[in-house]
This record gives C-alpha cells, structure tokens and sequence, in this order.
C-alpha cells in the first residue's frame, strides 16, 4: 500500500461523495463473495459498521451500541460476559482475510479493514502517489498498516484501547481540516462551544438510543410458535470437533423439542442444512417455521464457549442472544437454559413439569459424553454397530447416563428391524437398554419410544406399547422419530386413519427428510391408498432433497397395481437381502413366473443360518403362488422365531390370499393382533 497515508476520521467529510459510493459498490462485491456467502449474520455486521463509519456515526460504533441496535441487548447489558459482538466481529475478520487472500489486490481500487481491538472499519483506497503530506495538512494521525490485517500503529492501538473509536482511512487526502456544512447534510456534526455542551449532547444520544433500543427489546416478538435449530458451526476449525457442534445440536432440538406449545423441526431437517449458503427466511418458508436458531461451538479442552441467537425470520431481526461460557460437565444444564431462555424470549410459557425436567440435569462425565456424541453422529450414519460401541463406553464411564442408554436401545431396534441382527437377540437388547434408561430418568422420551417398539416386536403387547408411545409423545410432542414409529404401531393395528394423521404430523416436524418421507409412502401402501402413495413420491421428487430410495417401495405398489413387469424391476434393484428377495418372489410368483419365485425361495434359504430372517419373506412367496399350506408351516415357523414381520400381518397386502383361512384368523389372535 505503498503511497497511502491512513488518516484518522475524526469529522465526516474526509472523504467525498465519489470515494463513498466507491466503498460502498466494494462493500457489495465483498458481501456477495465466497466468502461471505451463506452467512447472512456476518454479512449484516459488515454492511452495518461501514455503514455508519461512512454516515460518520462512529459513536455507534461502540460495542454497547452495536449489541443493542444488531443484536436486541439492552443498553445497558454485560459486554464483558456478553460477547456476541466479539464473537461476530472476529468471524468478519476471518472472513475479510479470506475474500482478500484470494484477491489481487492491485486491481482493487479500495480495501476494508476490520483491525483488531475495535469496531470501526478502516478504509484503504489505491493512491496514485499522493503524499501523505495531505494527511499532516488534515491533522490526520499517520499508520503504517499496509494491508488489511498488518498491525496498525501504537498510536491508533491505543486509541481502540481506550474505546474511543474512529473511522481510518487511507488515502490522497485534498480536503481541508474544516468540513462545508453542505458537503455531507446527512452526517453533520455540530461544533459545540465547550466540552460540558459536548458532554451534553451525548448524553442525550445515548439516553434516547438506550431507550429506544430497551423499548424495542421489552416487546415481545408476536407470534413465533415454531422454530428451526440450525446446525450449530464448529468454530474450532477444526474438522475433528464437528461431532462435538453436531451432537450439542441434537441436544438442543431434544431440549427445546419438551416445550409442548412450540413446534421444533426434527433433527434430520435442520442437519440438511449444515453448510448452506441459503438464506434464513429462504429456510424458514421452506421448513415453515416463524423463527431460526443458530449459532458456534467452540470446544477447548475442558471449557465450551456456545454462542447461540433466535432470528424472527419473518422480519430477519434478531430476538435474543446470548454466549454461554461452561465446564463440559455441565453443558446439559446449559441446554435447559437455552430451552427456557427462548421459551421467554418469545412469551411462551412453560408447563410446571416442562421446567422441571429442563432445569434439572445432574452432572456428567465429559469423557462420557464425547463417546455419547461420538455415538449420535455414527446412529445418523446408519452405522449402528460402532455406534452401539460408542454408547457401551460412555456408559461404563458414567452408568447413570440415561440418554447414552436409550440411544443404545434404538440401535438395536434398528438392527433388529433391518434384519442385520438375530430378532430376538436385538429386541431383547433393546429392551433392556430401554427399560434402564427409564429407571435412570423417567423423563426420557425416547427411552419410552423405544420400549413401546419391544412391546410390538417382543412381546407382542399392543396395549402396553400404545401407552408407551403415548407417554413418549406426552414428553416430548416434537420428536418426529416417534410420531413416525407410533404411525407404524397404529397402521399395524388396523388404524389408518389415525396412522396417516400421525405420518403426517412427523412430515410437518421434518419436512426435508427422505426417511420421514419414505415413512409416509409404505403408511399409505399399508393403508391400501396406492394412488396416494405414488402421488406423495410424486411430490418429493419435485422437492430439492436427497431422494431415499425407492425402488422397495416401489416393487410393492407396482404389484398391487397389477405392473407385474414394473415390480419385479424395482425389486431386481432394491438389493439381495431377505426382504427384497421376499417381495421379488412375490411378485414372481403373481407374475406366472413360478419357477423363478422358487429358485427365490432357494435363495432366502441359504441366508436363513445367518441372522435367521427370512421365514416371514419365504411364506409371502408361498402365499403368491397359493401354496397355502406351505405358507402357513413358514408362518408358524415364524412364529417360534418371532420374526417381526408378523406385526404386519394384519395389513400385509401379499397375505390377502391367506386371510379367510381360520389358521389365519388363529395366528392374528395369538400374535395379539385379532379384531
């Protein structure tokens, strides 16, 4: 920057009308940059203080000031405990190194600065060999920061020390100390005749700011009922600690997910969007939501730094804020604290039990945790397996820890019903896992969704797992998960109304998630609506989220809908496991194609000494090719196996040439499932 004097701003002026509109037109470039895309609340950090640095409003550049007017605080709140400001000016920096690392600065005409230290922006404009004479003819202090991020000078460092702030530019100067009244209406500064006016003067200012900004902030928003967490961002950088960012995440949608009156969007929604370059109310109207969560984690060894703030999205002002400094034991009770802070911010009022159980969170080991969040993140994988390993650690570090058992119970649920692990073996683990969990902490949602699961799968006690899921639901109305599975447990007893009532309520808590709406096609295949069932996947094709794959799904309705060719097409690509081969055989089998149905049946044979799935598959091929005798000894097999694909026998549109039998009737009755 050779050539350039930085000058000191300390009356608007100094620079002319063309270099303002010159700033302002970078200022645009550098927010629809890269770097800064994606990051709507940087973005408007950025054009707020250069905004006012150019209007010569530098006393609003304060941090007190800039808290109240960006982020809702009061004026009079905690800067020291409070960082919300520091926490954004620092992403600004980062991000402005970024934008001008991969920049040439020769060809840039002007270059913004952020220094460290303070709030107020400093200007770099392309000199073409002007003294900095001109500086000394203003009364401008001199620094000698070349580039955006070079230390400025003693001078200036002290003056960001001592919070008196003032705007920097660097530049040919040809204007005179004193500024035209005409030259700038906007941002005139009026020459008090002593200090005491001076003093006068901004004491009044800040009085009516203060109040305007408490006025504003002790109204509350209107009509936020539903919310979105955004993924929380590692601000570790480090890519190792985004399992830490991540589980705190669905942590939290757990916590605020208790509040009976606010409508939370499920976990897998929000995680879509981790890295996202779109804005929140583009977000919000595609979740449908009235305001947005989003924040940092920082992880540093045994201490968590969580910056956290809830954007009205309607209006894209912020609501509350808050930075919350805590020991890794004690971050469950952070959470609760969120939970109610927001509950407050938006006027919600809690129920007498939903306090409680947010309020009171007992202590945790952190190594305990770490394995817990570890674990999350690999159950999101669909890698059950390690992830149960993960649990069994945070356990044995910390045996009371509730969550870490009833995550461990829906893998092995999960196991279980994917046919990757012995029925039995899975759901009596689950079970298990399920009903410790409860006698840690009865407060536990999902422990309680997870029992009502082995109560189907298990025990085959239908009335046991409807008061399971209803208790589950009761402790947490925002887990979609749950809904979902209550969905299954409904259709499964014969209730399709209620059933599609509860798929769809899980679509409204997770309404970009491919497994929920993967969920809703095979509720409308059970409930024998076909035609909605094609319509709904339909609609998700037109929707822009990752596709689940269908091809099961698919080969199930083709056959009911007589597209013999179109199901065993799909089967063919729906993969060799017992299930698959099932339907294909199937559909085989009502296609005319019985010599192909029974090489299936040979197939699913040799994979039965694995895991011992696939009696329930074998007898729907025998009941396709009308071998009803075949079919039930397969059934009865089983049965003895407690094979979960009995819970569909009700409901199970392959089996409808089985159902006048009265061997069939008698096994409806002792898997608990006759009318």
């Amino acid at each position: 920057m050779s050539g350039a004097a930085p000058i000191s701003l300390g009356e608007p002026g100094l620079l002319d009308p063309e270099q303002i509109s010159l700033v302002r037109r970078h200022l645009n470039e550098i927010l629809a940059s890269a770097a800064f895309a994606g990051s709507r609340r940087t973005q408007d950090f950025l054009r707020l203080i250069v905004g006012h640095a150019l209007d010569g409003e530098i006393d609003n550049l304060r941090e007190r000031m800039i808290g109240a007017e960006m982020f809702g605080r009061p004026i009079s709140y905690d800067t020291g405990s409070d960082s919300v400001v520091r926490v954004r000016a620092s992403e600004v920096r980062k991000k402005l190194a970024q934008f001008y690392g991969s920049a040439n600065k020769d060809q840039l005409p002007v270059w913004i600065e952020l220094p460290s230290g303070c709030y107020v922006p400093r200007f770099h404009l392309q000199s073409d060999g002007a003294a900095s004479s001109a500086a000394a003819a203003s009364g401008a202090s001199v620094s000698g920061a070349p580039w955006p991020g070079a230390p400025a000078s003693s001078a200036n460092s002290h003056a960001a020390a001592s919070g008196a702030p003032s705007a920097i530019v660097s530049a040919p100067v040809t204007v005179a100390a004193s500024v035209s009244v005409a030259a700038s209406p906007r941002r005139l500064i009026l020459r008090w005749p002593a200090t005491g006016a001076i003093g006068a003067a901004l004491l009044l200012i800040f009085a009516f700011v203060g109040f305007r900004w408490w006025n504003r902030s002790s109204i509350p928003p209107a009509g936020i009922h539903s919310i979105a967490i955004l993924p929380l961002e590692n601000l570790s950088g480090s890519p190792d600690q985004e399992y830490f960012s991540d589980g705190i995440t669905e942590e939290l949608i757990n916590d605020l997910g208790q509040i009976s009156t606010l409508r939370v969007i499920s976990l897998t929604s929000s995680m879509s969007y981790k890295g996202t370059k779109k804005k929140l109310p583009e977000i919000a109207r595609e979740l449908s939501v009235d305001g947005v969560v989003e924040g940092g984690v920082l992880h540093d060894g045994n201490q968590v730094r969580i910056s956290v703030q809830l954007i009205d999205a309607r209006t894209d002002r912020p609501v509350w804020a808050q930075t919350y400094v805590r020991e890794l034991n004690s971050v469950l009770a952070w959470q609760g604290e969120v939970a109610e802070a927001i509950a407050e911010g938006i006027s919600i009022k809690l129920m007498p039990q939903e306090q409680a159980r947010l309020t009171h969170k007992p202590p945790l080991d952190p190594a305990a945790q770490d394995f817990y969040l570890h674990g999350l993140i690999l159950r999101g994988a669909d890698q059950c397996g390690n992830a149960i390993d993960d649990f069994k650690r945070s356990i044995a570090l910390d045996p009371g820890y509730s969550q870490a058992h009833s995550a461990m119970a829906s893998c092995y649920g999960r196991l279980g019903e994917a046919g990757r692990m012995p029925y039995v073996e899975a759901f009596t683990q689950q079970k298990a896992a399920a009903l410790r969990a409860i006698g840690l902490d009865d407060s536990n949602s999902e422990a309680h969704a997870e029992l009502a699961n082995t109560a189907m799968t298990l025990d085959w006690d239908w009335p046991a797992a409807d008061a399971e899921f209803h208790r589950a639901l009761g402790l947490n109305p925002n887990s979609a998960t749950s809904h979902q599975k209550y969905a299954f447990y409904l259709v499964r007893t014969g209730h399709t109304k209620e059933a599609l009532a509860e798929i769809n309520r899980s679509v409204d808590l997770d309404p970009v998630s491919d497994s929920t709406f993967h969920a809703e096609g095979f509720i409308y295949y059970f409930s024998r609506q076909f035609d909605q069932a094609l319509a709904a996947m339909q609609t998700v094709r037109g929707l822009k989220i990752n596709l689940p794959d269908w091809n099961f799904l698919m080969g199930d309705l083709y056959a009911e809908k007589g597209r013999y060719a179109d199901s065993i097409a799909a089967f063919l690509k729906s993969g060799d496991g017992p299930y698959s081969l099932g339907h294909l055989g199937n559909a085989y089998a009502r296609a005319g194609r019985k010599e192909d149905a029974r090489r299936t049946i040979t197939r699913i044979e040799a994979q039965l000494p694995k895991d011992g799935v696939g009696r329930y598959e074998i007898a729907l091929i025998y009941a396709g090719l009308g071998e009803k005798d075949e079919a039930f000894h397969w059934l009865e097999d089983a049965f003895r196996a407690h094979d979960v694909g009995l819970v569909y026998l009700q409901v199970d549109p392959c089996l409808d040439p089985l159902r006048s039998d009265p061997r069939f009737t008698d096994l409806l009755r002792r898997v608990g499932l006759s009318q």
